[in-house]
């Protein structure tokens, strides 16, 4: 009867992961003791399966090797695929950030309306005493600067009115490219 370190040709073959015909033709070089056969079924001793190992050293590296890259296939599409992803997610999130920033600066912009429109409210004095006229003068230039101030951020939350309206477009349409299938990418 075999032993545990006893193997048949087929099951040394297939646990090195090689051709039964390479473990065939490394055991017809192998002496008599390193083998015995029983019922028409050849065994390898230990000392059989020690020198056919050692003698297939370089064929098991390889198909060991084989073994990993057909267990991990690389497709460079995916990764690419993947990659642009992660890269319209970023591109996703800026853009939320900006929509952010541009519906706190419409707040602001309809305080600063609102200042606006209260200047603009705001009557001459009635009685024109030369010392309330200075004042009145003033008061005016310090308004008038205001206003000039308050026209300018007008100007400047307009301009970002545009950007934000462009970004909503930009985001809108990343989304539906996000949205799309693996198949549709070519399209």
């Amino acid at each position: 009867m075999a032993e545990e370190t006893e193997k048949t040709l087929t099951q040394l073959a297939n646990e090195l992961n090689v051709s039964r015909d390479k473990i065939i033709y490394r055991y017809k070089k192998l002496p008599e003791e390193d083998y015995f056969k029983e019922n028409n079924t050849i065994y390898l001793r230990h000392s059989g399966i020690q020198k056919i190992v050692d003698d297939l050293g370089d064929d098991i590296k390889e198909n060991k090797e084989e073994e990993q890259e057909e267990e991990n296939p690389v497709n460079p599409s995916f990764d690419y695929l993947v990659e642009q992803l992660s890269k319209k997610d970023e591109q996703i999130d800026q853009l939320q950030k900006l929509v952010d920033q541009q519906q706190q600066l419409n707040a602001e912009d309809k305080n600063l309306i609102k200042e606006l429109h209260q200047y603009l409210s705001l009557e001459a004095p009635k009685e024109e005493n030369p010392s309330d006229k200075e004042k009145y003068d003033e008061q005016l230039q310090q308004k008038d600067e205001q206003l000039a101030q308050l026209q300018k951020q007008l100007q400047q939350s307009e301009a970002i009115q545009q950007e934000k309206e462009t970004l909503e477009t930009e985001l809108s349409s990343l989304k539906q490219q996000k949205n799309k299938k693996w198949y549709q990418f070519w399209k």
